[in-house]
């Protein structure tokens, strides 16, 4: 309505403006006639200048017209989305160029063609659910999935349609825009894939705190077990019976300390420290908490060569890449039971051989092959068993961490990883270090043999059965001793008589003070008293940070009572 009165209103404008223009206008001078005749003529001039003037608006409408159709050509054609007409059968009306951009298509070939034929035929049920919840709402609809293109991989895609206004005799059609969301997929991958490593840390820092209270506490347990052990073994002659079985129980004690410790030491990030190690003696070493964590219905077993082969590694991660790919091989057969080999050989690798390897020079190499009779492994996830969270594990049964970080740390390590297995046949890795000549560290054992003596020792520890054990122990060496369960009696007496005092030593997690405040509390007494700080477990102190604060010993609980013996008997001796 409001279009119909702007029109009468330009013609009306364009009718006035032709009569102005009309009695402006100079006509040759005719002979004088009827004045109908004259009035006539005045009309039709009039009436001429006004289509003149019509045609002049109705050739700049046309113009105007154009312009508008070659704009919303341009918007529609190279809009930064595909917009298409789809009818209610998903057929293809009409499509812009972008779309066809997209698809790596022709428009032409577009249309009259169903737009299922684009989408990735797992995701063609979510297009027609999208039609069909069209069809009965008859409001906005928005859905995800993934569409192919020629002469490339899918992407995805997101598709929002509405319904067009209804037309008598016209069928149902939607307006669809097609937006391709691949950027914001990737981006959403790499924050979950954040999310999950920022959850794992949380995960990691959590379990490692409790393992260090449960170590603490382990520890000292430990401590009891083996002081008591060697106190009644000093007593036995070695032919009783009796002492045999003493010596299992010290041996049994002593292997849960080394499981204790090395459970620790994966819990706890530690900074890369590569030394020389012997792979042989290291594999066997592992295999011993292999052994304590892998259940008993999977046989383990290790082949190794007598002689040493020599690698520059981390020792901790060393030992988590054989832990880490042997409990996945656990798991994976934890249902049937199974075998794993840990295979130790020296290859030399030609030139063409590190073709294979293409992080990999020619040179000598360690070769550790780890070999299961599991269920195998599927071609199609062989590229990305490696890849970080990858797992087929159902959720809650695994991180999908375990070989990215065997990928990880052999890489770092100038090594190369590679594996091999088959549906049904098992799986092998296979992991390349380059060989070293140079010899593995020796410590060289303390030049003393005695642990006996007569001095004076002030020893502490909140644990009453540890204080037992010690007192006992060290009168038996010869020793006096004066052994105190709280750390603030301990100072009382220490400070009454300061000078009768050879050695202190003390536990590092105590009631009412540390045994790092303790030891400063002492030296503030007396600077030059030696003191020995022995700890089940704690994240405050080790033993770099002891020797900075002037501590003359740093001992790791539990630890035998000789061995404690004789690191005192070498403090005194020295000084």
């Amino acid at each position: 309505m409001n279009h119909k009165t702007n029109a009468q209103e330009k013609f009306h404008r364009l009718r006035k403006q032709a009569e102005i223009m009309m009695a402006n206008k100079t006509f040759p001078s005719t002979p004088p006639v009827v004045d109908d005749p004259l009035k006539l003529i005045h009309e039709l001039q009039t009436f001429q200048i006004e289509l003149e003037l019509q045609n002049e608006e109705l050739q700049r409408s046309q113009q105007e017209l154009v312009e508008t159709q070659i704009k919303y050509t341009r918007l529609y054609d190279f809009a930064p989305v595909g917009y298409l007409t789809i009818g209610v059968n998903g057929m293809i009306l009409n499509a812009n160029l972008t779309l066809a951009d997209m698809l790596a298509i022709e428009r032409s070939s577009l249309i009259d063609q169903s737009l299922s034929v684009h989408i990735v035929s797992e995701d063609q049920d979510i297009f027609y659910q999208h039609l069909r919840r069209l069809a009965d709402e008859k409001t906005r609809q928005v859905c995800e999935l993934r569409m192919k293109k020629t002469d490339a991989a899918p992407f995805d895609a997101q598709l929002e349609s509405t319904v067009m206004s209804y037309q008598i005799g016209t069928p149902g059609r939607y307006r669809t825009v097609v937006i391709d969301i691949s950027e914001r997929k990737t981006m959403e991958k790499e924050q979950e894939y954040i999310q999950k490593q920022l959850f794992q840390v949380h995960k990691m820092t959590a379990i490692a705190t409790m393992a260090g209270g449960i170590a603490h506490d382990f520890n000292n347990i430990l401590f009891i077990i083996i002081g008591n052990v060697e106190f009644l073994m000093e007593d036995l002659p070695e032919w009783e019976p009796l002492y045999s079985k003493l010596n299992t129980i010290q041996t049994a004690a002593l292997r849960a300390a080394g499981i204790v410790k090395m459970l620790l030491s994966f819990s706890f990030k530690t900074d890369q420290e590569k030394r020389p190690i012997d792979v042989s003696f290291k594999i066997n070493e592992t295999f011993k908490l292999l052994r304590s964590l892998i259940p008993s219905t999977i046989n383990i077993r290790t082949i190794v060569p007598d002689t040493d082969v020599m690698i520059l590694a981390d020792v901790i991660q060393f030992g988590q890449i054989l832990i880490n790919l042997c409990t996945n091989a656990a798991q994976a057969m934890e249902e049937t039971g199974g075998s794993i080999e840990i295979k130790l050989e020296t290859q030399f690798l030609e030139q063409g051989d590190v073709e294979h390897y293409p992080a990999l020079k020619a040179g000598a190499y360690a070769k550790i092959s780890v070999c299961d009779t599991g269920p195998g492994i599927d071609p199609e996830i062989m590229s990305q068993i490696f890849d970080p969270y990858f797992t087929t594990r159902d959720v809650g049964k695994g991180s999908g961490i375990g070989l990215a970080v065997v990928h990880g740390i052999v890489k770092n390590h100038d090594g190369a990883v590679t594996v091999t297995g088959k549906p049904g046949q098992g799986a092998c890795f296979t992991i390349f270090f380059p060989v070293i000549d140079q010899k593995p560290e020796i410590k060289a054992a303390p030049p003393y043999d005695l642990v006996h003596g007569t001095e004076s020792i002030l020893f502490v520890d909140d644990e009453n059965d540890i204080t037992a054990v010690a007192e006992e122990t060290f009168k038996l060496f010869g020793y006096r001793i004066e052994a105190m369960t709280d750390p603030i009696d301990a100072l009382a007496i220490f400070k009454l008589n300061p000078g009768y005092f050879d050695i202190v030593v003390t536990d590092m997690t105590m009631p009412n003070l540390t045994g790092i405040s303790l030891a400063r509390a002492l030296q503030d007494i007396r600077s030059d008293i030696p003191i020995i700080l022995c700890t089940g477990h704690s994240s405050l102190i080790d033993e770099d940070k002891a020797r900075q604060l002037g501590i003359a010993g740093y001992i790791e609980k539990p630890v035998e009572i000789s061995d404690l013996a004789k690191t005192i008997r070498h403090i005194l001796d020295t000084r």
